[in-house]
């Protein structure tokens, strides 16, 4: 199936404005005749010259540049574009010769008699050649200006596109992990018979709206996100109630405020692992807002494993998060001695 092709309107709009102004330009050069009088000539040479101005800019351009300037031979350029420079002193010298000084001897008798009627004019050819020099230089220009902006622009999209794909790769990380711990919570209180399963579900149906439908913007408010905490902290209190030491307690000018979604629960969920891991333990978790800072200390009970510890997968993906998200931003100290772990976030909100 043939593709439609969109025409390329601005560009050539562009291009259009750019060959005016040099027609303008070439007018108002042509009738200055070196005297402090503004006026505009319309000169009918300018009919062969400004294709000719053309021809070597578009060569140039889409010619010696992709073949030689890009690929970096810049040797073969720069013989290259001699070559052009030439071309475009010797045609304009070529038309001269054989229209308009033949249309000067007809219309112009006095400008023929002082006109040289030979081809071969090096001053001339030089002279054509360094008339066009500047518009290939300048249109030369502007087209490296506008590939640096392109590809300034490829590369930042490319970086959000990067940015989006990991973002979202972390937050399905997150929700299967957090999902796991609480339906075997869940699953552990139907087990006993509890009724606190159907409290469980209210509230385990709340976090995945939450989740779902709130969770997948770049931001929510601060005071949601805590919301979301207090709903995860009840349900693993349901658990562990008769094992855990909890206080948790926040502060602060909490209203407006914005932060990226689920954050904070990694912190909360690796204290309640770890804490609880084998025996009975305690939490701490401190969350206080000062201005547009946010302070976060999580502080637990911590069982040493022969294993090397790397923090989880929770841990460890909230720090890629802050590092794209907050980059330079934040400060996490993440410290374990004593049977005590302590994760300390300093966040600009």
């Amino acid at each position: 199936m043939q593709k439609n092709r969109q025409i390329p309107y601005q560009a050539i709009t562009r291009h259009l404005l750019f060959w005016l102004a040099y027609i303008l330009y070439q007018c108002v050069n042509n009738g200055w005749e070196d005297k402090d009088v503004f006026a505009f000539k319309l000169d009918p040479q300018l009919s062969t010259s400004v294709p000719i101005c053309m021809l070597v800019t578009y060569l140039n351009l889409y010619v010696l540049m992709p073949l030689f300037y890009y690929p970096q031979k810049y040797i073969q350029y720069a013989i290259g574009m001699a070559v052009l420079i030439l071309i475009g002193g010797l045609l304009p010298r070529f038309f001269a010769y054989a229209i308009w000084v033949p249309w000067d001897k007809i219309h112009d008798p006095a400008m023929f008699k002082m006109e040289k009627t030979d081809f071969w004019i090096p001053v001339r050819i030089f002279k054509n050649a360094a008339g066009n020099a500047p518009v290939l230089f300048i249109a030369m220009l502007i087209k490296l200006m506008r590939n640096a902006y392109q590809q300034e622009k490829n590369m930042r999209e490319m970086e959000k596109e990067k940015f989006n794909a990991e973002m979202g790769l972390l937050k399905a990380q997150i929700n299967p992990h957090f999902f796991f711990n609480t339906l075997n919570t869940l699953y552990a209180l139907t087990l006993k018979g509890s009724e606190q399963a159907s409290k469980v579900v209210l509230r385990l149906s709340d976090l995945m709206h939450y989740m779902l439908y709130e969770a997948s913007e770049n931001k929510v408010l601060l005071q949601d996100e805590i919301k979301h905490l207090e709903s995860y902290i009840g349900i693993e209190q349901m658990r562990f109630a008769d094992r855990l030491e909890l206080s948790f307690q926040y502060s602060g000018d909490i209203t407006g405020k914005m932060i990226a979604p689920l954050l904070l629960l990694p912190f909360v969920e690796n204290a309640f692992k770890h804490s609880l891991a084998e025996s009975d333990g305690w939490i701490t978790i401190n969350l206080k807002v000062t201005g547009n800072r946010l302070f976060l200390k999580v502080e637990n009970s911590y069982q040493p494993s022969p294993k090397p510890d790397n923090y989880g997968l929770g841990l460890k993906n909230v720090k890629r998060r802050l590092e794209l998200t907050y980059p330079d931003h934040y400060e996490l100290l993440l410290n374990q001695n004593n049977g005590i772990f302590e994760a300390d976030l300093k966040l600009d909100l």
